[in-house]
């Protein structure tokens, strides 16, 4: 487990520095449990904590409006983008961009 934690961890510094883009990345249970990151332990452990919070009530919009399974959640803000992905029924990925991303 820790070997695959690890080989996670490098395929994200990978990208991180192949697009510069890309400011942070984590791996996160949907409970709220970082598994993998760019990030600080603090830093990882609060944005695991909001992610679960926006994927509950992501996945809760999408049921109630009969639109399928939850897939993704975008937000932009005057500096920049938040990206989640949903990965599988436990795992999501979440992505921090900079203005210069270019998501449209």
């Amino acid at each position: 487990m820790i070997q695959d934690v690890n080989l996670i961890k490098e395929k994200l510094m990978n990208l991180k520095e192949r697009d510069k883009t890309v400011e942070t990345i984590i791996v996160v249970s949907k409970d709220g449990l970082p598994i993998s990151s760019t990030l600080t332990t603090e830093d990882e452990e609060k944005l695991a904590a909001l992610s679960a919070s926006l994927i509950m009530l992501g996945e809760r919009a999408i049921e109630d409006f009969n639109k399928g399974e939850f897939e993704e959640i975008f937000a932009k803000g005057k500096n920049g983008y938040i990206v989640i992905y949903n990965l599988n029924q436990g795992m999501a990925v979440i992505a921090t961009l900079n203005n210069d991303a270019n998501l449209v």
